[in-house]
């Protein structure tokens, strides 16, 4: 396989081979000048970027990954995993948050229809304030879709 990259738009095109990748290219206006052949580290973090990733980027990544759980999911996720209802958490956040932030994850907790992990006071609430260890909470996110 033959990895070519677009300087213009930084797309990666791949061929079973050169001869094959060439005849495309003489189809394209640019023609091949906008196109190199990838290194083969260029290769590697292509097909393998999770290899080159830090922790924190790879934390990042799974939080985005994971998908929404419902209302009634996160709810029941929070009472049976966490020993945590929903107006225990509330009172959590009230205790542990101000201003805008209070506002918001309150808000976020009693009027959302869908929770992310994305959300980077919800995140801080499970993981900082009720200290659930990431693993574990990926875990019982994911145990959550079952419910």
């Amino acid at each position: 396989m033959k990895y070519y990259l677009n300087s213009n738009d930084k797309m990666v095109y791949a061929f079973d081979s050169e001869e094959l990748a060439n005849k495309w290219f003489e189809q394209l206006p640019e023609g091949k000048g906008a196109f190199r052949i990838m290194t083969d580290e260029e290769i590697s973090r292509h097909l393998q970027p999770e290899k080159y990733m830090t922790k924190s980027e790879k934390l990042l990544r799974k939080r985005k990954d994971a998908i929404c759980l419902a209302r009634y999911q996160f709810l029941t996720m929070a009472e049976l995993s966490f020993d945590k209802n929903k107006d225990a958490l509330i009172s959590v956040i009230e205790k542990n948050f101000n201003g805008k932030s209070l506002i918001k994850l309150r808000n976020y907790l009693q009027e959302s229809q869908s929770f992310s992990l994305t959300s980077e006071e919800l995140w801080n609430l499970l993981t900082n304030i009720l200290q659930i260890d990431p693993d574990k909470l990926f875990n019982s996110w994911e145990e959550a879709q079952e419910f």
